[in-house]
């Protein structure tokens, strides 16, 4: 094999690999975007939110307004 045989034969390859990636990227990019739509359409659903959200649970109560106003006097 010569020189101008391996450099195509080389970039050949090369294009594989691109095609390959672009195509893994592809099909990552859309299971992330079809995994944020579904976790943020279930955190709309109030029993799934204590599972995916740790942060619901932390929500406590609203405070009245008229009672922060008596604790700053």
């Amino acid at each position: 094999m010569n020189e101008k045989e391996q450099v195509k034969h080389y970039l050949v390859l090369f294009e594989r690999l691109c095609d390959q990636a672009g195509r893994l990227t592809k099909i990552l990019l859309i299971f992330l975007i079809a995994a944020l739509i579904f976790f943020q359409s279930a955190l709309h659903i109030q029993p799934l939110r204590a599972f995916i959200s740790p942060v619901d649970k932390l929500d406590g109560i609203p405070v009245n307004e008229q009672a922060v106003k008596d604790w700053q006097r």
